[in-house]
């Protein structure tokens, strides 16, 4: 059963936010995923961001990159873990994306900046799955220079 505002595939039905047939930001996640019994899961500890520049100074953002080049970083690892398991982005059911101020910003996190690199993984013609998904600003996350990092749970039907 697909509607504009539902996705069923195999065991797992995908129900967007009803806000997003209006608001823009609301098309980034669904609001409830609902997961039959007999599916497979897998669930990834926090990714964070690989090295962008080796001649920054360590431990920096600036070794790591802004949010948007640290998220790029933590969705090609995520997509490459799930990938080696039989996974693809597209069984991602829950998000957790934890963001950290830009030290050279104004305080906030760059949410935008996120999401402009977790929209072309996301919600795409090609791909259009979007998961549950919470994003917040922390203070700080445990390695120095990272900006972002991301915990996700896959599922998919036993069967494929």
């Amino acid at each position: 059963m697909t509607t504009s505002n539902t996705q069923t595939t195999d065991q797992i039905t995908r129900h967007r936010n009803p806000a997003s047939e209006t608001e823009p930001w609301a098309r980034e996640f669904a609001e409830v995923i609902e997961i039959s019994s007999g599916v497979e899961q897998v669930v990834l500890s926090g990714v964070g961001p690989q090295i962008a520049d080796p001649e920054a100074q360590p431990d920096t953002s600036s070794a790591y990159g802004n949010t948007a080049v640290q998220t790029l970083s933590v969705l090609t690892q995520i997509e490459r873990i799930l990938n080696a398991r039989g996974y693809i982005m597209a069984d991602i059911v829950l998000m957790q994306a934890l963001l950290v101020a830009d030290p050279s910003g104004d305080g906030s996190a760059d949410f935008a900046g996120f999401s402009e690199v977790y929209n072309q993984f996301f919600g795409t013609d090609e791909q259009p799955n979007v998961p549950a998904r919470t994003r917040a600003q922390v203070i700080r996350l445990v390695p120095p220079g990272w900006l972002v990092e991301i915990t996700v749970t896959a599922c998919r039907a036993a069967s494929r």
